[in-house]
Parts: C-alpha cells; structure tokens; sequence
C-alpha cells in the first residue's frame, strides 16, 4: 500500500514537471502572434482527439456513460469548467507577468478545501480555513502589486490579467471537484475523452466569437500548440486525473503546488523574466497558506487528536 502511495506521488512529480512547462510555452505561442483563446481552443482539440483515440483502440466505450445523464451532464460541467480555465488564465499570461498568473491560477487548493467542506461533505480544521485565508490574503497582494504595472508584459493591463487569473483559478476548482466525484465511476480515458471534448466544444465557439485567428499561424505556433496538448496537458492534467482518482482531493494538489515555483525559474531562464522581492514575499504568503491547509489535512488523518 505504501509502495503504491509512493509511485502516485511519483506520477504526480511527473505531472508538476510537466505542467510547469503552460506558462512557457504559451508566453512563447504569443510571441509568435498566437491569442491564448487559440492556444487554449487547439489544446483542447488536440487532446480530445488523442484520448478519444486511446479509449477506441484501447477497447474502451462511452456507452455506459450515455445512459446516465446525470454523470453526462456533471462531465459537461467540467468540461466548460476547463475551457474556461483555460482561456482565462492563458489570456492572463497577455497582462500580467508568469509569477504572478501561476501563483494565482494555483491557489486553487485553498477554493478546493471549501468545496470539499460544503460539497463533498469533507471536515476540516480550524488551522485549514486560516490557510485558506493566508492563501487569498497573498493574492491580495499579488493584485495589489499588479496595480503599479510593474508585472505587465509590453501592452498588458495586469489588474486584468490578475482578475483573468482569479477567474481560470475558480474554473479549474470546479473542473477538479467534478473530476474527483466522476473519476470514482469511470476510467482517467473515459472522463478526459468526454471533458476534454467539451471543453474543446465550447472553446472553438468562444474563440470565433471573440474574433480570434486560429488558422493561419506560424509552423513554430503549431509546433509550440502541439507541445502545449503533448506535455502539459496529456503529460500534466491527464496524468493528475488519473491519480485524483486514488488520492484525496487535497492530497493530489499538494505536489501541484510546485508548478509556480517551475514555471517562475523557467521564465527566469528562458523568457528573462525577473521576479521582484514584492512578488517572492506574496508568492510564498500564499504557498504558505495553501500549505498550511494541506499538511494539517495530512496530520489530522494520521491524528484523530489533532484539532
């Protein structure tokens, strides 16, 4: 059992790799003329694509999926849920700099442990929800600090990168609730075949309505789309779909705290990005609290005691 916990884990880092790499890549798609509605839209079509794929020739059916509405219509949730996240936060990356979007998109562990309180009937401590208070108090300041424009790529508006962020980090809270409830049921192919569609569904329309190119692009754009649903999203999210359904819904987020930290020494590295002492102290006021809800959460399953 031991053995087992460890290689989910090890998944997991597998995952946070790989994740770490979004922000990256789509930084670089928009430099090459690419909006990240196009990214998030060509992400989600390639990656349905593949997963409906696997789940045909691996033997798989959406057959006992369609005859319960009620889980068909939760996965459709999701699936917009996704979209969502996925076109506000890429859109964030256009105002506001990778440090402050990732950290704020990733504190969607302290949203996930209200939900599990209220929702999913989960109990927490006192220490969790001061957490969790910890944790929105550091993006908070993240907005603040956005206000003086210092965390603007050339021609953002980072108070609007950082609300676009807030809202893809509500969005994903929804997808990963839905996802613990649904991956009880049904395969990590059978759900991502079926959300990953609708989310690709949902983010092509939205896409054309907001007048945005996604044909004629770059052969670098399509090479850099392509790695965006390779790794992240086949290798990050796919990957985390398949552990949610064996960990608990917070222990899953607990190694996916470390993409802000990869994604910001990656921008360092390659995009040149710095991060200012404003952005390291709000950044680790908010992991801070985030952790502060996970590793009493570990503690008090090990404790019944601990309060």
């Amino acid at each position: 059992m031991r053995s087992s916990g460890l290689i989910y884990y090890v998944v997991l880092g597998i995952a946070v790799v790989n994740v770490s790499t979004a922000s990256i890549l789509v930084r670089l798609a928009s430099g090459e003329g690419v909006h990240g509605f196009a990214v998030a839209s060509w992400r989600l079509v390639i990656s349905s694509a593949i997963t409906l794929a696997l789940l045909i020739v691996l033997g798989g059916g959406l057959s006992r999926l369609l005859s319960n509405l009620y889980d068909l219509a939760l996965m459709a949730a999701s699936g917009v849920a996704l979209a969502l996240h996925f076109m506000l936060w890429m859109h964030s990356l256009a105002h506001v700099n990778v440090a402050a979007s990732v950290t704020i998109v990733d504190s969607y562990p302290a949203l996930l442990a209200l939900i599990g309180r209220f929702i999913l009937g989960e109990s927490y401590s006192v220490a969790q929800y001061l957490g969790s208070l910890v944790a929105f108090l550091g993006i908070l300041g993240l907005s603040i600090v956005s206000y003086t424009g210092d965390l603007a790529p050339p021609g953002g508006n980072p108070v609007f990168g950082a609300l676009l962020a807030f809202g893809g980090m509500v969005s994903v809270s929804v997808y990963f609730a839905i996802g613990k409830v649904m991956r009880a049921k049904y395969s990590t192919l059978e759900y991502t075949a079926v959300v990953y569609t609708i989310g690709a569904l949902i983010a092509i329309p939205l896409t054309i309505l907001a007048n945005v190119n996604l044909a004629s692009l770059t052969p670098k754009a399509w090479a850099l789309i392509m790695l965006v649903a390779l790794i992240p999203m086949l290798g990050g999210h796919t990957l985390i779909n398949y552990v949610i359904g064996r960990l608990s819904l917070l222990a899953t987020t607990v190694p996916i705290l470390g993409e802000p930290v990869g994604a910001t020494l990656l921008a360092l590295l390659i995009l040149g990005e710095p991060v200012s002492q404003e952005i390291a102290i709000f950044m680790a006021l908010t992991l801070s609290g985030i952790a502060m809800v996970l590793v009493w959460e570990e503690l008090r399953k090990q404790s019944p005691y601990t309060s």
